[in-house]
């Protein structure tokens, strides 16, 4: 029951309430885009951000046999057991994160707003600072050594370009 209701608080957040003040900022804070082509593009990032999430969170979930939602040091569902490392999870260590933040945009651009898009920008530094200040230190708590080699090979948000 507290992992359905942590996962109801984190699907909630993230998909109707960031959403709603992007939607909010882009058409009270009005600094348009104007540019057709940026928001067809704009289509391409918002479904890659969402099976990017979704399959981040089926790995955390069936893989990892824990609740991606943990907030601010205080787990509001189980903690995950295993260390993940395969999937999304070989590419970035916070793919749940890199697919919001491109849903995200997606979402700025294809609502026509520069303003957004900044919104995005400083949510994305913010939840950077939350992860290395909150997560990471749980990470290691639980992991270890396991986690220090992790985090040697896999970057934190943006896949490394072969």
């Amino acid at each position: 029951m507290k992992n359905l209701a942590a996962c109801l608080i984190g699907a909630v957040t993230f998909l109707f309430v960031v959403p709603g003040m992007i939607y909010f900022v882009s058409v009270f804070v009005v600094w348009p885009i104007n540019n057709e082509r940026i928001r067809i593009c704009s289509v391409f990032l918002i479904l890659f951000g969402i099976i990017f999430m979704i399959w981040s969170n089926i790995y955390i979930i069936k893989f990892g046999r824990g609740c991606p939602v943990d907030g601010f040091g205080v787990a509001l569902g189980d903690r995950t057991k295993k260390l993940i490392t395969a999937g999304p999870y070989r590419y970035s260590r916070n793919p749940m994160l890199l697919g919001t933040v491109v849903f995200y945009t997606g979402l700025s651009l294809i609502f026509n707003s520069y303003s957004a898009v900044l919104c995005c920008i400083v949510f994305a530094a913010g939840m950077a600072w939350l992860v290395k200040t909150f997560e990471e230190p749980r990470l290691y708590q639980d992991f270890g050594e396991e986690y220090l080699e992790y985090k040697k090979q896999t970057p934190l948000f943006l896949p490394k370009l072969k």
